[in-house]
């Protein structure tokens, strides 16, 4: 019974299947720090990491496991350190294989599992569950390597379904199309003819030609790491794989003891089941592979089939990825596991157009899947090719992935991989495609903007339709790979001969010219499937090329020659330039380092150069150049030698900024200019803990992200920035996290009494409000109805005009860049321009209180009895801010009396009654 589906829940406040693993998460540890360029978003599993068990520790682990399996949660806690870690269970990633199980543990798949911990509240505790689960880890001896579980995707692609009108206006191909599939004329991919607007005739894989020598047998399998593929489709049901022993068997039995139940056309493992899912991208994919040929309906896959009996190749569905047809909610997981089980159950080639957005480095997980179909695909546990398989070891071909960027796209630049890029109807590059050297070839993608521009192929539902994306691109390649071993495969048949076929198997055009803005980073050139199945004409070596000059420049040596004949094929396929340090020869040329050089388009007698980059700086260089054809037949080398440049470090500059301070869900971004004056390229690396900031790359160098993950305190993260040759440069940039505290009212703000004609005042906001932590505040300034005031606030300066005699009440909040503020009122009055502004109380006891007009250091003030004799003087000094007088009138009798006052030259009278 298969292991991960045994453990099917997992109470975690609700039950989690294994494929729930997959749930997305914005990744936030410190494992994330690869170098990347401007990424797509990169997500992980936020609840659980990736281990690499000790091969010391893996009978304990397996005995939990054992014991514990279908409990909603595991007892862990004999294991000291996944108690430390918080796990409550444990997935084997690549599950019990049975009869495939003595290699699956030769290989040390089952030291891998997933572990699952507490689900936490918040996103915050849970990356900091993580994060100290990930440490933990890392300093125990049971974990020999610990991964963030890194979350794929399929390329972005949009649909456009043939309608119903479409579909049945279809018409026989005519008679001068090599087959009768009704929809044949549509596939410009196959045969461009460049009637399509923008289109170049050409401009395809050469598929007819290639029909001509083979269509595809039986015996190849190519397995379908994708969505489900639609296993009922009219033009798909006659090529698909079929596990007869489990079809023939007992429902929910292992009937062919391979470890996974009712697994007729393959296995899902999105559902951890062994039916089959309709899915549109991976039915478009595998009708592009393999729809049955020349049978009247549909399509023509490329390795479809001629129409008769046993024609074709074999499609097996690896479900990764599964769309509710109900809700339109998605799923997927068991990627890893999906292509061991390819190679376990006969596939040969390992068909993917799928990636992990924005990382550079593979996982060792899925290392280990693709390292093991490449050795064991068509081969028994002991590695021997299989009698019935066509080929010993396996192909693994990725899509390029569909970010339109140039970065190491993985797991596609995966050395051992074949990966694809997208050309559109016109040699020219899909705007979508990704770039690098690590892109072995290209095949037609597609271009949602050109009209019928994107690829046609199969849908669910028995229906057919366009799609663009390196994911299309992709089984164009796998198909021509299954037709080279439909050609030429049998015993003795190699994944290494399958994989020099397919690489020198391109169309006599040349990529660089069509896309000069991607030079050397598109592939070798555009496949070729009439190639790729054309057999080996002879052994003679093309003629030895001569060196015209080896000039040198900053970036490196920039070597020229003239192409050269070969006597069986006209021209040389390519050129190898060999380099080292070292004295070369005819007899040491394998021990050196070599650029291969294909320029399709060259005449013989033509010229051709190549920049040698990444040397060393200030070294002298032997060179070698050879010629060769495509069946590896390679002349005798012409010899030169020549001193590169010395080197210069890379040119780091930060640009001015503000002390960096974090806290709760702030992030502040941080762009560093990087540029190498020798024009070779750099990477970076991090010097000691990340401490939750991301680091990416950008066009222009580095972009640094800092948030909170870790505790309140100051930090320093330190780069160090290094050419290709080890010159380099350090950087630090210190950080805070601290908690956030409001902003607060630090000095109160006193009722005004503004005069009129002079009533114009400003506050300096700053001056009342203070942040304890430093940080500038941002002001919001309110009128309360009916103000005698107008209001500007420029700043925190706010200015204040006036409008008519009156009140005014002003609300203020002062805002820190958290969003927690402080709020306060200032009220205001607009007052005649007298020198007294109001006198109180009245009728008054015993003191009277004489509120005068701001602007008056002094103020003489009298009151005189009701026959004008002056009964009380007094003269007041005032200090700003204080503008109210007492006079003492306990001692008057009781009746009127008039208040006299004098300031300035002017005179304020007011009569008032004392009790």
């Amino acid at each position: 019974m298969l292991l991960s589906a045994a453990l099917a829940t997992l109470a975690l406040g609700t039950g989690c299947r294994k494929a729930e693993l997959e749930a997305p998460s914005q990744d936030t540890s410190a494992l994330e720090m690869e170098q990347a360029s401007e990424m797509p978003n990169r997500k992980t599993v936020l609840h659980a990491v990736r281990l690499k068990f000790a091969p010391n520790q893996i009978d304990q682990v397996e005995r939990i496991v054992k014991e514990q399996a279908g409990k909603p949660r595991m007892d862990l806690s004999s294991i000291p350190f996944l108690k430390e870690m918080k796990a409550v269970y444990l997935y084997r990633v690549f599950p019990y294989a049975g009869k495939f199980e003595p290699r699956t543990r030769r290989e040390g798949m089952h030291l891998w599992y997933d572990v699952v911990f507490e689900r936490e509240i918040s996103t915050a505790a849970a990356q900091q569950v993580r994060q100290r689960a990930i440490e933990i880890a890392q300093q125990s001896s049971g974990v020999d390597i610990v991964e963030l579980i890194r979350i794929p995707r399929l390329p972005k692609t949009s649909v456009t379904e043939l309608s119903a009108s479409e579909l049945s206006a279809q018409t026989r191909t005519s008679g001068t199309l090599p087959t009768d599939d009704p929809l044949l004329s549509k596939q410009w991919h196959y045969h461009n003819d460049g009637t399509l607007i923008r289109a170049k005739r050409g401009a395809d894989i050469n598929l007819y030609k290639a029909w001509g020598v083979e269509m595809g047998r039986s015996d190849v399998i190519v397995s379908i790491v994708d969505g489900g593929i639609d296993v009922q489709h009219e033009d798909l049901r006659e090529n698909l794989f079929i596990n007869t022993a489990e079809m023939r068997g007992v429902s929910g039995r292992d009937d062919d003891g391979n470890g996974f139940v009712d697994d007729v056309y393959g296995y899902n493992f999105a559902l951890e089941q062994g039916r089959i899912t309709p899915h549109s991208h991976g039915t478009h994919v595998a009708g592009t592979v393999a729809a049955r040929s020349n049978n009247n309906r549909g399509v023509a896959g490329v390795a479809g089939g001629d129409g008769s009996p046993g024609s074709g190749v074999r499609l097996m569905s690896c479900q990764t990825f599964h769309t509710d047809p109900t809700s339109g909610q998605s799923r997927n997981g068991g990627f890893e596991a999906a292509i061991k089980y390819g190679a376990d159950n006969g596939a040969v080639i390992s068909q993917n157009s799928w990636g992990i957005p924005g990382y550079e480095k593979i996982d060792a997980s899925l290392k280990d899947a693709v390292d093991y179909f490449i050795k064991y695909a068509g081969c028994d546990n002991d590695g021997n090719q299989l009698p019935g398989s066509p080929m010993k070891g396996g192909v693994v071909i990725f899509a390029a992935g569909n970010d339109g960027l140039e970065y190491r796209a993985m797991p596609s630049a995966y050395a051992p991989i074949i990966s694809v890029a997208a050309m559109s109807t016109n040699f020219e590059a899909s705007p979508y495609t990704n770039r690098g050297t690590w892109v072995t070839i290209m095949a037609p993608g597609g271009d949602i903007y050109q009209h019928n521009g994107q690829v046609l192929s199969t849908l669910p539902g028995g229906s057919y339709g366009y799609m663009q994306g390196t994911s299309m691109a992709c089984p164009h390649v796998s198909g021509v790979a299954a037709l080279i071993v439909s050609e030429f495969g049998k015993m003795g048949f190699t994944n290494e001969e399958l994989k020099k076929r397919l690489t020198t198997a391109i169309l006599s055009e040349d990529i660089n010219r069509h896309n000069p803005r991607f030079f050397g980073r598109l592939g070798i050139g555009y496949v070729d499937a009439f190639a790729a199945v054309t057999s080996n004409p002879g052994a003679v070596a093309p003629k030895i090329p001569q060196w015209q000059s080896v000039e040198v420049t900053p970036r490196g040596l920039e070597a020229s020659w003239l192409a050269v004949e070969d006597a069986d094929d006209e021209k040389a396929f390519g050129y190898k330039v060999y380099y080292s340090t070292q004295s070369l020869s005819q007899t040491n040329l394998a021990q050196a380092q070599y650029q291969k050089v294909i320029e399709p388009e060259t005449k013989v007698g033509e010229q051709i150069a190549r920049l040698l980059e990444g040397l060393e700086a200030s070294t002298t260089y032997h060179l070698a150049l050879t010629a060769y054809d495509r069946w590896g037949n390679e002349s005798a080398p012409s010899l030169t030698s020549a001193k590169t440049h010395a080197n210069r470090r890379p040119i780091v500059r930060v640009p001015q900024h503000e002390p960096i301070r974090v806290s709760g869900d702030e992030t502040i971004k941080l762009p560093i200019e990087i540029s190498d004056p020798d024009g070779d390229t750099w990477h970076y690396e991090i010097l000691g803990s990340a401490q939750g900031t991301i680091v990416r790359r950008t066009d222009k160098g580095l972009e640094l992200i800092f948030r909170v993950v870790a505790y309140v305190g100051e930090y320093t993260l330190r780069l160090k920035i290094s050419d290709q040759h080890g010159a380099s440069e350090e950087l630090s940039i210190p950080f805070e996290i601290y908690r956030n505290a409001a902003p607060s009212l630090e000095r109160p703000f006193a009722k005004r009494y503004l005069p009129q004609g002079k009533a114009e005042t400003s506050y300096d906001l700053d001056d009342f409000f203070t942040d304890p932590d430093g940080d500038e505040l941002v002001y919001t300034v309110k009128l309360l109805d009916n103000p005698s005031v107008r209001i500007q606030l420029t700043g925190s300066r706010l200015t204040i005009r006036e409008e008519k005699l009156g009140p005014s009440v002003i609300v203020i909040e002062a805002v820190d860049p958290r969003g927690q503020k402080a709020v306060a009122t200032l009220q205001l009055e607009i007052v005649p321009d007298e020198i007294v502004h109001l006198v109180y109380p009245t009728p008054v006891l015993s003191t009277l209180n004489v509120r005068v007009a701001e602007y008056l250091r002094s103020i003489s003030l009298r009151i005189l009895g009701a026959d004008g004799r002056e009964l009380l003087s007094q003269r007041a000094k005032l200090a700003p801010g204080n503008q109210i007088v007492k006079i003492q009138v306990s001692k008057l009798s009781p009746g009127t009396y008039t208040l006299y006052a004098e300031a300035e030259g002017k005179i304020y009278r007011q009569t008032f009654i004392k009790r």
